[in-house]
């Protein structure tokens, strides 16, 4: 350990001497750096001093410029003021003097408006389908209408006018009863209305909505109205039927239900009300063909036969009446006849007998017809409160917002009652019609056999 010692000082006692034969140099290397550091500061300090002052140049130029810039934004500040205030001024007579050229538009669009729904149902546009289109356009309300826009629409009005005034003949393609396309000769009326005939089928035309198309109307015209579009297209007529509400009544006719539709909309109680219908007629025209087949001319009879039995030919007067054999009158002449050596008493029974065994066939089914006739409007009411329930039981479920969920019901209701007035009406004025007919030819019958018992007890007085 000292010898450790030792040796440490043994060389801090030679670097010591090293360094300070070393100090004469480095003395002198110290003062060169003083030197060159206090030429470059002097350099800095000048540098530094140059910059300050390009750096007071600067500033002061920039508060020039601020002070200048300040004055342009009191100057725009100002004058934004003014546009400001001019703008108000302009808007306001911008709005004043556009409430005019508003209200103009207004009508324009209201025109337009009309125009479109009168060309949608008239049969011109058939001839000018992108006219819809362009009027369709004027409804938008972006877009300003101007004169070039109301010339347009002027012109339309010249056109539709100019064409209501033509009767023109031309073919085209329609689409037919069956939903097919189809070339046929058409007819323009005017403004009223399109003919077309394709063939054997002809009929009346409306326009397609949306489309500019032609439509065949779906209802078939009747015959006499068939002859009549017939006529006119062989041109043997110059005079046609034409539909002069603007297409109301040919979408009346298209919508036009049969009468075997309507009475199937009642629902299956208008079977019964058909059968009782089939069953009156089936009486009605059994009670016709009887009453038709007895009636006769008995007053030439009855004084034939009065005139045989105050002569006193019995015989002869039993074979007249024998001839019109099943006839009410002349059986209870030949009931009368039969007892011609009877007391007058007897032969007032035996008459009376006759007539009141002939009277069941001449009323026979009255009774069972009126039957009937109240019988079917039971039914029809019956088909009333069947559908009102059907009705209730849909306003149930669905309420009341669609009235075309109600209406089954109320068809069947209405259907069903109307059915069976139609029914019971006729049969009920039927039989007491032939109820009528029945008295007359039992009170003909009556006075026929007080005429034939007045003439018997005479001749049994002359005897």
């Amino acid at each position: 350990m000292k010898k450790l010692i030792l040796a440490v000082c043994l060389c801090f006692a030679a670097f010591s001497l090293a360094q300070a034969e070393n100090y004469p140099k480095v003395s002198r290397d110290v003062a060169k750096d003083l030197q060159n550091a206090a030429q470059e500061k002097e350099v800095t300090q000048k540098d530094i001093a140059h910059k300050k002052a390009d750096l007071k140049n600067k500033l002061a130029e920039l508060k020039q410029n601020l002070t200048r810039e300040k004055a342009r934004l009191q100057k725009a500040t100002e004058d934004l003021a003014e546009t400001s205030r001019k703008k108000a001024e302009l808007s306001l007579k911008v709005e004043e003097s556009s409430g005019d050229l508003n209200e103009l538009a207004g009508h324009v669009r209201a025109a337009a408006r009309d125009l479109l729904a009168q060309f949608e149902r008239s049969p011109i546009t058939a001839e000018y389908p992108e006219r819809l289109g362009d009027l369709r356009a004027y409804l938008n309300k972006s877009r300003f209408p101007g004169l070039d826009d109301i010339t347009r629409l002027v012109a339309h009005y010249f056109t539709e006018m100019k064409s209501s005034a033509e009767v023109k003949e031309r073919e085209t393609k329609i689409v037919n009863r069956k939903g097919e396309e189809a070339q046929a000769g058409v007819v323009r009326l005017g403004g009223f209305c399109a003919l077309y005939r394709n063939g054997q089928e002809m009929g009346y035309l409306t326009l397609g909505p949306g489309t500019g198309s032609l439509l065949a109307t779906s209802g078939e015209p009747d015959w006499f109205l068939e002859n009549e579009l017939t006529d006119y297209f062989d041109g043997k007529t110059a005079m046609a039927p034409m539909d002069i509400s603007g297409g109301a009544a040919l979408r009346q006719l298209a919508r036009r239900v049969t009468f075997w539709e309507q009475v199937q909309s009642g629902g299956y109680l208008i079977w019964p009300i058909l059968l009782v219908g089939a069953i009156a007629v089936l009486l009605i025209i059994e009670r016709l063909i009887f009453l038709q087949r007895v009636r006769s001319n008995t007053d030439a009879l009855m004084s034939k036969v009065n005139d045989l039995v105050l002569a006193g030919d019995m015989d002869e007067a039993y074979k007249v009446a024998d001839a019109q054999s099943g006839r009410p009158t002349s059986n209870v002449i030949k009931a009368g006849l039969s007892l011609r050596e009877c007391s007058g008493e007897v032969i007032e029974n035996g008459l009376s007998e006759a007539m009141l065994r002939e009277l069941p066939r001449l009323e026979r089914f009255i009774t069972p017809l009126k039957v009937l006739a109240a019988v079917a409007p039971l039914l029809g009411l019956l088909g009333t409160v069947t559908g009102m329930i059907k009705t209730f039981q849909v306003i149930t479920v669905f309420g009341t917002g669609d009235p075309r969920l109600m209406a089954g019901g109320i068809s069947e209701a209405l259907v069903t009652t109307q059915l069976g007035l139609m029914v019971a009406i006729p049969v009920l004025v039927a039989a007491g019609l032939l109820g009528r007919r029945a008295q007359r030819i039992a009170g003909d019958m009556e006075e026929k056999a007080v005429s034939l018992s007045a003439a018997l007890i005479r001749q049994g007085e002359k005897a």
